[in-house]
């Protein structure tokens, strides 16, 4: 095991040493953050054979798990270069094309209706966690998405895979993992314990969870708009706080941050500011290194839908691997392919020298 993440007050340690240490841009220190990129399809699959055709790659016509994971555990050295610390991987994965019939259909959970593992996904995920320990970089793990999670058996469910996985994490041996239990909690979930009133509970669940006296660091995302971040109870429970800057302008995004840090939970108890979901806009990403926070790429992909200003629906998926564009509508090219995903690793070589 090579990689240990910590944290430090409003900072990110590796291996007990600040993140860009010493690294300054504009005059402006960046030591301490996460820069990092949603890559939560990077264990997908789908148990539904109807809609499971829409992922098949174009070279071979089929879809193939091992081979997407694969290819994304060959791309993190490259990404690492350019000075990129994190991915977020999910093991309920996130919305692919958003077409009703396919949308509301495809079956990609970790988790049987009752909890029961799906030994494949964990086994992905445990090469994701080892590649990326290889070359020093922290897998966000997340373990619940709004078109699976509600799939399962109830609360008690909810807590007890909360427990487990978190269990099974800290088995792994591995300390380069952090946790995001809901992606976007929020009061359209349609569960109380992923709305912004409950998801202390998860965070509090997974943070009891130790072994051999060590724990996992966690918290919960939240979802893109002004007034959606941890507060309260759920501000109190989490170690980081990941606010998602979705549909936001630069300037925005900074106010966004602002009010974070204004909350009486934050004030009590500085931490990072993680923001691992935004868009595909570097200006974004400025702001939030400007605000003294990290920051996500989120790359959707053609053949999908509109995404801030982003309109991915100019035309179809591209008819070759080579020219698959995003990070998040399969099947994926993981390598830095496009224009769109080169300006984003170019700028993160820029604010952190590759560091």
């Amino acid at each position: 095991m090579k990689t240990e993440v910590g944290l430090d007050g409003t900072k990110f340690l590796i291996n007990g040493r600040p993140t860009y240490e010493g690294v300054t841009w504009r005059g402006q220190s960046v030591e301490g953050l996460l820069l990092n990129s949603r890559m939560i399809q990077a264990i997908f699959d789908d148990a539904n054979p109807e809609t499971r055709k829409w992922w098949a790659y174009p070279d071979t016509g089929e879809w193939d798990p091992d081979r997407n994971t694969g290819e994304f555990c060959a791309a993190l050295p490259e990404y690492r270069r350019h000075g990129l610390l994190a991915v977020t991987v999910g093991l309920q994965g996130g919305g692919s094309v958003y077409i009703p019939e396919v949308y509301n259909e495809y079956v990609n959970s970790a988790y049987e209706p009752d909890g029961t593992f799906k030994p494949p996904y964990f086994d992905r995920l445990l090469r994701v966690i080892r590649a990326a320990d290889e070359v020093g970089m922290v897998v966000i793990v997340n373990y619940f998405y709004v078109k699976h999670a509600p799939r399962l058996e109830g609360d008690d469910v909810l807590l007890d895979v909360t427990r487990r996985v978190t269990e099974w994490l800290l088995r792994t041996g591995y300390c380069n993992i952090l946790v995001d239990v809901a992606n976007e909690a929020a009061d359209w979930w349609p569960l109380e314990l992923m709305q912004p009133a409950g998801v202390h509970r998860l965070i509090e669940a997974a943070r009891e969870v130790t072994v051999d006296g060590g724990r996992l660091l966690v918290s919960s995302s939240s979802g893109g708009g002004m007034d959606e971040y941890a507060k309260g109870a759920w501000l109190a429970a989490e170690d980081f706080t990941m606010p998602h800057g979705n549909g936001r302008t630069p300037e925005q995004l900074k106010e966004k941050i602002r009010r974070l840090c204004a909350e009486p939970e934050y004030r009590e108890r500085p931490r990072p500011v993680c923001i691992n979901e935004d868009s595909i806009f570097v200006e974004n990403l400025e702001a939030a290194v400007e605000e003294g926070a990290s920051w996500g790429f989120y790359c959707q992909g053609y053949g999908s839908e509109y995404q801030d200003r982003m309109n991915w629906k100019v035309h179809g998926r591209e008819e070759t691997c080579d020219r698959l564009s995003g990070y998040q509508t399969l099947p994926v090219n993981w390598g830095i392919n496009t224009d769109i995903k080169r300006a984003f690793f170019d700028k993160v070589k820029e604010i952190t020298g590759g560091s």
